[in-house]
């Protein structure tokens, strides 16, 4: 059977910049079909509407949904005090982050019969006790307890990357400038050039503090793949 498998969240998801993890699911199922709707910038508010949206013209289509999202709610703020002129609409206080998933669980189950799989937030620079990382694991606690309310299928790769970073020695690099990020958006299409940029920044999941180089896709890929072989 060729399973519709539906992949929506931010640039993580996208994967224009940095390493493509949806990429490597679709190598590990070759016989079910990944549609990748991933768009860069989203907030968890703007994802779940999108995700709304494609429901309702075609509530049948799709057999499973990841849900990746909420990584930007935390990280535009953070990134609009270095760079004011950026415009940033529909962030959700950390408080409320629960409150607005539930929201749209309630609508998002109510239009499908999908199997639905949410991952908690990866990491918001690699330095373990940042207060980004602290507002992070917050957020990643109302995913885990609104997930379970609604019976979905949380995909904790947030665990995954903290084990890494809480003892390793990576720098305080954060996507430091608007220059930097085009850059980045040609040179980390391939893993080694993607990672050749996380070793000159000493950085050990990712290239620029959020998006991901082979190491932090592969994450990706091997926890939301464990799933799937039990969900198809």
């Amino acid at each position: 059977m060729r399973y519709q498998l539906l992949f929506i969240g931010d640039s993580l998801t996208e994967g224009k910049l940095g390493i493509n993890f949806v990429d490597l699911i679709k190598r590990r199922f070759p016989d079910s079909i990944c549609h990748n709707k991933g768009k860069g910038g989203e907030t968890l508010q703007e994802v779940t509407k999108r995700l709304i949206k494609i429901l309702e013209k075609d509530k049948h289509k799709y057999d499973l949904l990841v849900i990746e999202a909420g990584i930007n709610d935390l990280l535009l703020p953070h990134i609009k005090q270095r760079w004011p002129f950026m415009s940033i609409k529909q962030v959700t206080p950390v408080s409320e982050m629960g409150n607005l998933l539930e929201q749209r669980l309630k609508t998002i189950t109510s239009l499908t019969n999908a199997k639905i799989v949410i991952t908690t937030l990866s990491c918001i620079g690699e330095i373990y006790n940042s207060q980004l990382n602290q507002n992070r694991r917050l957020i990643n606690e109302q995913i885990k307890r609104v997930g379970d309310k609604y019976n979905t299928n949380i995909v904790d790769v947030s665990s995954s990357f903290d084990d890494i970073i809480i003892n390793s020695s990576s720098s305080s690099y954060l996507m430091d400038n608007p220059i930097n990020l085009m850059i980045d958006y040609f040179r980390s299409k391939k893993s080694r050039w993607a990672d050749k940029i996380s070793s000159r920044r000493n950085l050990s999941l990712t290239i620029d503090g959020g998006h991901l180089n082979s190491k932090g896709a592969q994450i990706y890929c091997e926890e939301i793949s464990k799933l799937l072989d039990k969900l198809l």
